[in-house]
């Protein structure tokens, strides 16, 4: 498959491109600033400001799935997945792209979900000191719903830089506390290669 990826630099991005290449996908790496992905034959490098259109134009251009990695980093505005969700969404509708993945945190509830002590604990930590990022994620899971694209957001509780362990996605639930990078990136991957969780946000949980 032909996979366009924003926010490819990034550590959730790197770990992702490298998983696609390794299954033998063909993927377009958006990047702001350095670029710090190794050559490979089947990868493409693109700037890409994810709430520009004309780039995203560019980058999306001949890509049947489009992987967002974009998270909250020092400096980034507090509405940035939001801000960015919509120009992607509109990019991906104007190219006629209907297949979309990306990530966001547990602190975006659904109906059924099994909420664990430390998930419940975390997620009200994270609420006190930086309620925005919360509230970023709950915005841009609504401007998905409201969209006509098979989009699939990954919830997960923490990202943190722990050696992959295996794991299952599950529709509610209950989180698995310590996530790996490369296991979301796996799971990002299992949901485009099995075409699974259309318009649904499984939480990454134990096996």
């Amino acid at each position: 498959m032909r996979i366009a990826v924003i926010a490819a630099n990034g550590r959730l991005g790197k770990a992702f491109v490298e998983a696609a290449l390794k299954d033998g996908h063909n993927v377009r790496g958006g990047v702001r600033g350095v670029n710090s992905l190794a050559p490979h034959p089947s990868l493409e490098i693109f700037e890409c400001d994810a709430t520009k259109a004309d780039d995203l134009r560019v980058l999306l251009q001949s890509a049947e799935v489009v992987v967002s990695a974009i998270g909250h980093v020092e400096g980034s505005a507090p509405d940035v997945q939001t801000r960015a969700t919509e120009v992607i969404s509109s990019a991906m509708d104007e190219l006629g792209i209907k297949r979309y993945v990306d990530v966001t945190g547990t602190g975006v509830r659904f109906a059924g979900d099994k909420i664990t002590l430390i998930d419940r604990f975390l997620n009200m930590g994270v609420g006190f000191v930086d309620p925005n990022r919360v509230k970023d994620g709950r915005d841009h899971q609504e401007v998905l719903k409201a969209s006509d694209l098979d989009w699939t957001t990954i919830r997960v509780l923490k990202l943190q830089n722990v050696a992959m362990k295996p794991f299952s996605l599950t529709l509610h639930g209950p989180t698995k506390p310590y996530v790996g990078r490369e296991e979301v990136a796996q799971a990002m991957l299992e949901a485009i290669e099995q075409n699974s969780f259309i318009q649904q946000s499984p939480i990454l949980s134990k096996v």
